[in-house]
């Protein structure tokens, strides 16, 4: 798209936005905009909400996220190529999170990893209250509904970047709920809303499935009703149908929307990289995140619970007809299941049906619980009590090291050694796929083989990941395929992999450090390597 193009398309959306009167955002009783009139218990479960949407900063993309910001705070420039690994340096790189990799970064160390921590805590909770206030209950319902979602997503959520989409994903849930209910006049933010979220997650394409589904749904509904308006009434549809200005409206914005997403450095290329990724059928399948959700898996069992529960709901309390809902729980509920990262789409689209039903069902036995002080009393402390074992349990976040360590996964120790000790190790590491994104933060000294960037990048003979899950695993020749192909020198492994056993086994090959974490080894006669 040319750069006038995109300036013309972003001044006729301001435009549009300066002659449109301002929408009405009515709060309903107990609101989120109601925070000054809420009672204690209410603070008390904002604030166990708040503490336990806090996560150590464990994530292993979190340390490729973080130096690509502190570069481009100093570069002020966002780099066309690789500039981390030695393994594929002409790569085309597309960061997708380019603009939350500088925010981060600006936090990060200006602020410190506890206010980050913070700030990601207070995310998590915002996007979880958000989604549980697409429908009209009071604070204290919609809060433990989130508390409900938060916990039964908690294995996905941490210091990541797709809780950005997550937070959005609720934000364009939320408008366009209110939208149909008459209580918006115009949709016009969205396409900022995408312009933003395009330059800061790559998840904005859940945005787009949820746009398109509204308005099929609002579009079949509509055309029903004015064709076969006996039957449709006889349908007793439940929820407001959307008028034909409104649905022009919903596709015109969601064009825009679609349009404005070319703004960022990449153009069009930000979509196509999409597209190289969902065509690797190897990365797809041997990322963790990408696999398909088994309830039968430790990691689900919160998900199951909460599916389980809701079921049980529908099936005892919800008797309404309301199809364009139905569409977005299916369509959201499959993709929950598609790939563990999709795991909360769902409770975001279906939490508010949640705290609905716990406030039209509890809210009698709610009254009756707050007539008796000491019980009221008693139950604040006990949330008092869990919210300070959190905090406790939180402690190690002021030392990112001693966090970092209390994982047993990170190799802090070994880092620190290869660091004091350069004669030690040579020029080309080989590293685990998941220590890829720390070893940039924290030893940028080197470059990697391997990060969290790289499991779809292909170029010729070389397929970076799937030559490290084949050298990891000890294949036969694997050894020798590292020196030949990529002039392997040393080797910073877990220990105890299949490689560490082989590479024990190897004359030309010593060990020179190891921990209970990690193993180091180095080529002995490093002229020979080719």
């Amino acid at each position: 798209m040319p750069k006038s193009s995109r300036v013309s398309l972003f001044a006729f959306l301001i435009n549009n936005i300066r002659k449109l009167p301002p929408p009405s955002f009515p709060l309903p009783r107990g609101g989120v905009g109601g925070v000054a009139g809420i009672g204690i218990f209410e603070r008390l479960l904002l604030l166990l909400l708040f503490t336990l949407g806090f996560r150590p900063l464990l994530d292993p993309d979190f340390g490729w996220h973080l130096r690509s910001g502190i570069d481009l705070l100093k570069n002020w420039s966002v780099p066309k190529l690789d500039i981390y690994s030695y393994t594929l340096p002409d790569w085309p790189w597309v960061n997708h999170e380019w603009l939350s990799d500088g925010l981060m970064a600006l936090i990060y160390q200006w602020l410190g990893p506890l206010v980050l921590g913070l700030l990601f805590s207070g995310l998590i909770a915002g996007t979880f209250l958000l989604a549980a206030s697409l429908s009209k209950v009071e604070l204290r319902y919609k809060i433990i509904a989130a508390l409900i979602g938060l916990l039964a997503a908690l294995p996905i959520l941490g210091v990541r970047m797709q809780m950005i989409t997550l937070l959005l994903m609720s934000t364009v849930l939320w408008l366009l709920t209110r939208y149909q209910q008459k209580q918006l006049t115009h949709l016009w933010y969205l396409p900022l809303i995408f312009l933003l979220w395009a330059n800061l997650h790559g998840g904005f394409l859940i945005g787009f499935v949820i746009l398109a589904i509204w308005w099929l749904m609002e579009t079949i509904k509509y055309t029903t009703a004015t064709i076969w308006p006996k039957w449709y009434k006889k349908m007793r549809i439940t929820e407001t149908t959307l008028t034909f200005p409104q649905i022009k409206h919903l596709l015109t914005v969601g064009l825009l929307s679609g349009l404005i997403t070319l703004i960022n450095p990449y153009g069009w290329g930000l979509h196509y990289d999409f597209y190289k990724l969902f065509t690797n059928p190897f990365a797809i399948n041997n990322i963790s995140e990408w696999q398909s959700v088994s309830l039968a898996q430790p990691m689900a069992y919160d998900f199951a619970i909460y599916l389980v529960v809701l079921m049980i709901l529908l099936i005892l309390t919800y008797r309404k007809i309301e199809p364009t809902r139905w569409a977005l729980w299916i369509a959201l509920l499959g993709l929950s299941f598609l790939y563990w990262r999709n795991m909360p789409f769902f409770m975001i689209a279906s939490l508010g049906f949640l705290a609905e039903t716990i406030q039209k069902y509890t809210h009698l036995a709610w009254d009756a619980f707050t007539r008796h002080r000491w019980l009221l009393i008693g139950f604040c402390a006990l949330i008092a009590i869990l919210i300070s074992q959190r905090i406790l349990d939180n402690s190690q976040a002021l030392n990112i090291d001693e966090q970092l360590r209390q994982s047993r996964y990170y190799p802090v120790d070994a880092i620190n050694w290869a660091k004091t000790h350069p004669d030690k190790i040579g020029t080309k590491m080989f590293n685990e796929y998941g220590w890829g994104g720390f070893l940039i933060w924290r030893f940028p000294e080197q470059k990697v083989f391997i990060d969290g960037r790289m499991p779809y990048w292909q170029m010729g003979d070389k397929f970076v990941f799937a030559d490290t899950q084949y050298a990891t695993s000890a294949g036969a020749g694997a050894i020798g395929l590292l020196e030949v192909r990529y002039g392997v020198d040393w080797i910073m492994v877990l220990a105890g992999r299949p490689l560490d056993w082989a590479l024990s086994g190897q004359s030309d090959w010593e060990k020179v450090y190891n921990d209970n974490i990690s193993v180091i080894y180095r080529k002995i006669n490093l002229n020979n390597i080719k």
